[in-house]
């Protein structure tokens, strides 16, 4: 793999001609990787408290919620560890919608933490079967646990009608959005989630380093409830601090200004129009992949926030990769579910329209030069 600066180039690390179309870390305009590397004030400070503040604010607008959402400086995962160690004691038994890799972790971190987790699990990239959902809900389950945008496939869920069968049956819908807020329609409180996460690499597109959460009210009722040890991931210290600006434990400064700064463009601009504007990404690069019937898509519903694209036959996703990689410099991420059949190509990010429709002659090229090699 080529190196993302071009060391040998300048002593000043001047970028490469490489492309990310990956789903995070996604491309950052040159401003937006300017403010990290600005002067960091001091965190305790009236200007870091003041812009956090800010921040927070623009964030309930960012999950469409009432309720304050907090920062965590951890990746995803930490924010769903946070999610599992202040909402479920040991025992508790959940559903988890596994629809791929990452409702596969919300499966695998609760038997971590001693919670039991029944598995509803589709085939992948099919729109689950959501009368199973709700069978499953017993009376003894106290949560459901699902991915908005199950990034390993492309797949989007249905959150809406996941949370209207988690309201009526009285458990709470705890929701990994990390990949899927900022670039899908996302309504936290109208929707009944009792619990959302994102990332600050994804959608954002910022740096990688901050992930949010927010909770309920109904959440937050049940947060004192749960006897486990926690530290670093204790909500409760998060929200002392969070009313005054503050963190517990020293940030990811430079990412926060970033995120900032994101969320006040998205609010002057409206979060409609930030989330259209991944719409006609997507929109554009699958008409344009579908034109000519070699290619389909692979999840039944697809997220703004990247194309699964089925390959013709004699194609591999590895292969194609590593063509484009080697020839272009530009990098599409490979499958974590590791199935050869499609190709992820994220749209998040400061990738434009013609950045994708030249990918799309690319992954083209890719696979004639693999077809006819085969032939």
């Amino acid at each position: 793999m080529r190196l993302y600066y071009n060391h040998s180039a300048s002593q000043n690390h001047k970028r490469s001609a490489m492309l990310l179309f990956t789903p995070g870390p996604t491309e950052m305009e040159q401003d937006i990787r300017d403010i990290a590397a600005m002067r960091l004030p001091y965190f305790r400070g009236q200007e870091y408290t003041k812009m956090m503040l800010e921040l927070t604010e623009n964030l309930k607008y960012l999950f469409r919620t009432e309720n304050t959402p907090l920062t965590l400086t951890a990746s995803g995962s930490g924010v769903m560890e946070m999610a599992l160690l202040n909402l479920l004691n040991p025992g508790d038994r959940v559903v988890v919608l596994n629809c791929g890799t990452f409702g596969g972790k919300w499966t695998t971190m609760c038997r971590s933490f001693g919670v039991v987790p029944h598995e509803i699990k589709p085939e992948l990239g099919e729109i689950p079967d959501l009368e199973k959902l709700s069978d499953a809900i017993t009376g003894e389950v106290r949560a459901v646990l699902v991915t908005a945008h199950e990034t390993s496939t492309g797949l989007l869920n249905d959150i809406k009608a996941i949370g209207e069968i988690t309201r009526s049956r009285g458990v709470l819908l705890i929701v990994d959005a990390v990949s899927s807020i900022g670039a899908d329609l996302f309504a936290m409180d109208d929707w009944h989630c009792d619990c959302a996460l994102v990332s600050s690499q994804k959608a954002l597109a910022c740096m990688p380093g901050l992930s949010f959460i927010a909770f309920s009210e109904r959440a937050w009722q049940v947060v004192p409830s749960v006897k486990r040890h926690r530290y670093y991931f204790d909500a409760e210290e998060y929200m002392q601090n969070i009313r005054r600006g503050m963190v517990p434990y020293t940030p990811a400064m430079n990412v926060t200004f970033q995120v900032h700064e994101r969320l006040a463009r998205i609010r002057r601009s409206g979060l409609t129009a930030y989330i259209d504007g991944h719409v006609a990404k997507a929109k554009a690069f699958r008409e344009r992949m579908l034109q000519s019937g070699d290619f389909s898509l692979f999840a039944q519903r697809q997220s703004n926030a990247l194309t699964s694209l089925l390959l013709p036959e004699g194609c591999t996703m590895s292969e194609v990769i590593a063509f484009i990689r080697d020839k272009y410099d530009w990098y599409v991420a490979p499958n974590p579910t590791q199935d050869q059949r499609y190709l992820r190509v994220s749209h998040m990010g400061a990738i434009t329209i013609e950045n994708l429709l030249e990918l799309a002659e690319k992954i083209e090229e890719a696979c004639r030069s693999f077809r006819k090699g085969r032939k």
